[in-house]
């Protein structure tokens, strides 16, 4: 597996010694070219006896991680562990946010996305002619299921998945 753990920044490297194990013969160049080269294109790699990880950047991602690692003051490994980390993290919060909105039933899934299309538990109960008791049952079980608090939250998280229930009528 090449990703086990966290990334630590000491283990990404951009200076002297990032080598691209083996790369493509079609971008295969000898000796000290292929690493100028390399780097020139977002190549980072970490060192020490762990296996390579091997990052290749088009030329508008590089330019845009290096300026912000200058405009950061921070080395541009560190910046690159930092934002891979977080980016993992995120995947998996995401991830893990699906799977529980598919365990959902039906009728909590309508029920947590009306909600999120702004409308309230009277509103929602009329809807699906039920008590807007029953609506609060099932938008407390759905949030608690979510791992969330509050209705604010449920929009966010929808959000962050990159659902639109504005966009739907």
């Amino acid at each position: 597996m090449w990703l086990r753990r966290k990334i630590h920044p000491a283990e990404v490297l951009s200076g002297a010694g990032a080598e691209a194990p083996n790369p493509p013969p079609e971008r295969s160049l000898e000796g000290p070219r292929r690493l100028a080269r390399e780097r020139s294109r977002g190549y980072l790699a970490p060192s020490g006896p762990t296996p390579r990880l091997v990052l290749a950047f088009d030329q508008d991602l590089s330019a845009q991680l290096r300026q912000a690692a200058r405009s950061r003051s921070q080395p541009l490994g560190e910046l690159a562990a930092e934002l891979l980390t977080f980016g993992l993290e995120q995947q998996a919060q995401r991830a893990r946010a699906e799977h529980t909105l598919e365990a959902l039933t039906p009728r909590q899934r309508q029920v947590t996305w009306m909600t999120a299309q702004g409308q309230t538990n009277r509103q929602i109960a009329q809807a699906l002619v039920i008590s807007p008791e029953t609506v609060k049952t099932h938008m407390r079980h759905a949030l608690a299921q979510l791992g969330l608090r509050s209705k604010a939250e449920l929009r966010m998280l929808l959000l962050d998945l990159g659902m639109r229930w504005w966009e739907e009528s």
